[in-house]
């Protein structure tokens, strides 16, 4: 809620940065966004409650911090420019934050990255998740970020700037068939499996966003 209080406060819409009403409703906003995201972790293999706080799991915890922070990223995009109202918010982050969890999705069904983290509890397949998942979120909620102008616009420029998140997620299943651990080797290194990977990622948003990400 940081995050995105900073966000709308600084880069949000010209109504909304400097009135209390309107940044509070966008929080409880935000807050409610997060809430029904949380549900669809369970669709890619991590719970919240079972995962990281019942087993006190570390590796799930690096995963879902950095999905949480994802979802963030994809809601506060919507916020980000000027608007006519609350519905194109919505509007747009519903397109960033469903193609970020579709892009989950796919790299959970050709990876399986979660069994590596919820059954194996390995830190660094965690680390590699929460980096590629900050990354396409900050992706994705930059490319709808701007003035609206009418819902084909958004589309349109939400996949000329979005696409590198889709680059992003087929570099990732590269990776995870080098990093996942095996029966031969089921304890990597986290440094080079786990931090670099994750530093790379959002390396490669920063990156992407830059040059190809457009302005606001």
């Amino acid at each position: 809620m940081g995050i995105l209080f900073l966000i709308l406060r600084f880069l949000g819409s010209k109504d909304v940065r400097n009135d209390v009403f309107y940044l509070i409703f966008y929080l409880v906003m935000g807050t409610s966004w997060l809430g029904i995201a949380v549900k669809t972790f369970l669709f890619c293999g991590l719970s919240i409650r079972d995962d990281a706080i019942e087993r006190q799991n570390i590796a799930a915890s690096f995963a879902i911090s950095g999905a949480l922070i994802a979802v963030t990223l994809c809601f506060a995009g919507g916020n980000i420019g000027d608007g006519p109202g609350w519905w194109t918010v919505v509007y747009s982050a519903m397109l960033s934050t469903g193609a970020w969890f579709l892009l989950w999705l796919v790299l959970e069904f050709f990876t399986h990255i979660s069994e590596a983290i919820a059954i194996d509890r390995d830190s660094a397949s965690g680390l590699r998740l929460a980096g590629f998942l900050l990354a396409s979120g900050a992706i994705l909620g930059w490319a709808v970020a701007g003035k609206w102008e009418s819902l084909d616009a958004t589309i349109v420029d939400f996949i000329r700037h979005g696409w590198p998140a889709a680059i992003l997620a087929i570099a990732a299943i590269k990776v995870e068939k080098v990093c996942q651990p095996t029966a031969q080797r089921p304890f990597l290194p986290i440094t080079t499996h786990g931090l670099i990977p994750f530093f790379s990622y959002i390396g490669g948003s920063i990156l992407c966003i830059l040059v190809w990400g457009g302005g606001i």
